[in-house]
């Protein structure tokens, strides 16, 4: 039996090419505690992180420079605005675009994926070196529908700082939901990939129960996936339980942000 594909990993939220510093310094204002990351091996982008006690984190993410030329031009977040771009479940095994093509020979949803690629970085805070497998969707799926997979090939800890519940000032924990926004003539579609990559169905409302890597804090964070007037899909909000509520940070440039009371 194939191991699950629905554990949320990571989501990922860019910043204009030089400015990942004004995202950290958004996100501290929020109540976040951020931490150093470092540059990815390929040399083009820097990234920080928000870690949660629930496994999850946040990765802030900007280009060094913009990316007008290659290879950064040919960079799969390369034409991505501003705010939320992509979100990645774990990844639990070596071949996991194979598990999912299986998945879906006797349901035909059209979902593809490509083969993983090993990828790293080093830490900034000691320099150690991280690394991992990415397996991707086909390019026909964009980025940020459809998640992509992250495999540890050195310890996860290494590359996911541990948080506690109380990590952050503004008590928030662990991730209660993501909402996904597609063109409404593409939401049956991508609801028939949704169930295939993940594993399992919807409820009524479209909604489909994660898992996390670390799932004794809070309730499992739900998926929810919305048809839209828009053109372009995309990671429309992110909701994190906490201890208190607050209104969602709608801040511009940044990507929307919920704070769930639990």
């Amino acid at each position: 039996m194939a191991p699950p594909t629905n554990i949320l990993d990571h989501i990922i939220h860019i910043s204009p090419p030089g400015k990942l510093s004004e995202a950290v310094a958004h996100w501290e204002r929020l109540g976040f505690q951020v931490i150093p990351g470092g540059t990815h091996a390929d040399g083009l982008t820097s990234n920080a992180l928000v870690a949660l006690a629930d496994g999850v984190y946040i990765e802030l993410i900007a280009f060094e420079k913009p990316p007008t030329e290659p290879p950064a031009s040919d960079h799969w977040w390369a034409k991505k605005y501003p705010g939320w771009i992509d979100w990645a479940c774990l990844g639990l095994e070596d071949h996991v675009d194979k598990t999912i093509a299986g998945r879906d020979q006797d349901v035909g949803s059209g979902v593809e994926y490509q083969e993983g690629k090993e990828g790293g970085r080093r830490r900034a805070s000691d320099g150690k070196e991280l690394k991992w497998r990415v397996t991707f969707p086909q390019l026909k799926h964009g980025r940020g529908t459809v998640p992509f997979f992250c495999q540890d090939l050195t310890p996860r800890e290494l590359r996911v700082p541990a948080a506690e519940v109380n990590t952050h000032t503004n008590t928030a924990f662990g991730v209660a939901h993501l909402h996904l926004t597609v063109p409404q003539a593409q939401l049956d579609s991508v609801k028939a990939q949704l169930s295939v990559v993940l594993g399992t169905q919807p409820n009524e409302s479209n909604e489909w129960e994660l898992a996390v890597p670390h799932g004794q804090f809070n309730p499992a964070p739900r998926l929810k996936l919305v048809g839209s007037d828009d053109e372009i899909s995309s990671i429309a909000e992110v909701g994190f339980y906490g201890k208190k509520a607050r209104k969602g940070d709608t801040a511009e440039g940044f990507g929307k942000v919920v704070f769930v009371k639990l």
